[in-house]
């Protein structure tokens, strides 16, 4: 499982928060959505700045899961150790039964995050693809 070091800040700047988030490249959306316990939310303070809303997804055993959605919320950044690459805008979602960070599909390609092999927990940049293979945390 690859697990990468991102920092999460809330789009006005005024807070953030690091934290450990598993590249889930089976978690799809239209938008780059980190999905985090109910307890990063509350430590970010999300309600002041975006309305939450209901929303629902399709979980990879078929059941249909309903959670909370911060649109355009945070803006998220991964720590690659010798650089910092981000400032992605995304949605947060909260989910009453996750335990972990996870970064969807879209947020990892605006991240730039290349998964090189997700079993040994391998990646690396877009723009290092043959060059450099990074060791996830």
């Amino acid at each position: 499982m690859l697990r990468v070091r991102v920092r999460v800040e809330r789009v006005d700047g005024s807070r953030s928060v690091e934290l450990v988030a598993i590249a889930n490249s089976g978690f799809s959306g239209s938008v780059p959505e980190l999905a985090v316990p109910a307890r990063v939310a509350r430590e970010l303070a999300l309600r002041e700045v975006a309305e939450p809303e209901p929303a629902s997804k399709l979980t990879g055993d078929g059941r249909v899961a309903s959670m909370v959605r911060y649109p355009c919320s945070v803006k998220v950044y991964v720590l690659g150790g010798d650089r910092v690459e981000g400032g992605v805008v995304s949605d947060v979602l909260t989910l009453p039964a996750v335990g972990h960070v996870l970064l969807n599909d879209k947020l990892l390609g605006r991240l730039g995050i290349v998964i090189v092999d997700a079993g040994e927990g391998l990646w690396c940049f877009r723009d290092e693809m043959g060059r450099r293979i990074r060791r996830g945390v």
